[in-house]
């Protein structure tokens, strides 16, 4: 059997979104009351499109950081999110001549209380990420060795991935994201800012939704099985799902999302990061969550008999497929377009899509044949 794996933003839905939303949650940590509260810009929940526009090409360096993420198969926007604020944060506390011991520097907002005027170099975050070759797994060593150095500290423990800054960058995230009224459903916590509508009803297709249904369901009728495995949480990708009729095509077993990759990081089982290029995501859709198989999943074994095909518009997708032998088709609608063409050959991707709709016909010209 052939069992085709999705990702989702890139090949489904735009990711601009999900890179506006991240530059609004390093935004907020800077200049909020409730954080850092620097005194250069005056913190608002209500943005036009244009200011958001401004927003995310200053705080991500005109999207220079985000494909230089992307290139190092970084696929997480929590995670590309927190190392830029805590770059930013870094050298805000350095360039403050703060006296840094005893200090608790995941108390962001006191923290702040003992700034003078800061500007924000953004800068700072691609001279960082032009360092070193960094890949996914060894940019958070970094990130902790980059804190210990430039603040003469010892304990760099408040930047460890996972830790209580990510965790702050992450609720920011949802709460942009979800909105005020939805993300206490997500993250267990009331909004602090409860003005914020939520981008989750303003996402983006990029190809007609009715035409993904009519392609889904010309591969179920094929006999092909049809999962996704996506760094979204659950609730965002179940809502434009349901929203558009998808979720009367995929079952709930074959979908897996950033909060299935983060209830296994919490099990004793577990270690470091599971989030992709880790391909536990498309391997517990292709598992369908049968417990049975969790250790295969967290351990990269594809034991399965099934033809396995990998459908993404990153290269931290192609390492998912490299990694359990499955097959990749590449999609060319994510952040950097056809630029991304040359990665993709020199990591010897061969078959490559203007768009997720182009999938169909090598699914089933090679599912037949």
């Amino acid at each position: 059997m052939t069992v085709v794996l999705f990702d989702v933003d890139g090949v489904f839905l735009s990711e601009e979104r999900c890179f506006d939303v991240s530059a609004l949650a390093v935004h907020e940590m800077l200049y909020s009351p409730r954080y850092l509260n620097l005194d250069t810009y005056q913190f608002r929940t209500d943005y036009s499109d244009q200011e958001i526009k401004e927003i995310r090409a200053e705080v991500f360096s005109n999207d220079e950081v985000l494909d230089r993420f992307k290139q190092m198969g970084l696929n997480s926007n929590w995670d590309m999110l927190f190392v830029t604020f805590s770059i930013l944060y870094i050298e805000l506390m350095r360039n403050a001549g703060l006296k840094m011991e005893g200090m608790d520097l995941a108390d962001i907002q006191g923290v702040g209380g003992m700034m003078n005027t800061q500007e924000v170099d953004y800068k700072k975050v691609v001279e960082f990420l032009k360092g070193d070759t960094y890949t996914k797994d060894s940019i958070y060593d970094a990130l902790m060795a980059y804190a210990r150095e430039k603040l003469n500290i010892e304990d760099a423990s408040a930047f460890e991935m996972a830790g209580p800054i990510w965790e702050k960058g992450q609720y920011k995230y949802q709460e942009w994201y979800l909105g005020s009224s939805d993300v206490k459903t997500s993250t267990g916590i009331e909004a602090e800012e409860l003005d914020k509508p939520g981008f989750i009803h303003d996402e983006e297709w990029i190809v007609a939704p009715e035409d993904i249904r009519g392609m889904l369901k010309r591969l179920l009728e094929a006999g092909v099985e049809i999962g996704v495995a996506t760094g979204r949480p659950r609730q965002e990708t179940l809502i434009p799902f349901h929203q558009e009729r998808l979720m009367d095509i995929f079952r709930n077993n074959r979908i897996s999302t950033a909060s299935e990759v983060l209830a296994a990081e919490a099990t004793d089982q577990a270690e470091g990061s599971l989030a992709k290029p880790h391909p536990y995501s498309y391997l517990w859709s292709l598992y369908e969550h049968d417990e049975v198989h969790f250790e295969d999943a967290l351990n990269q074994r594809n034991t399965s008999d099934d033809k396995v095909v990998i459908v993404g518009d990153s290269v931290a997708d192609y390492y998912c497929a490299e990694a359990i032998g499955a097959e990749f088709i590449a999609t060319l609608t994510g952040l950097t377009g056809r630029a991304i063409i040359p990665n993709f050959e020199a990591l010897g991707v061969t078959d490559m899509v203007q768009d997720v709709l182009g999938v169909e016909e090598i699914i089933l010209k090679n599912h037949h044949s």
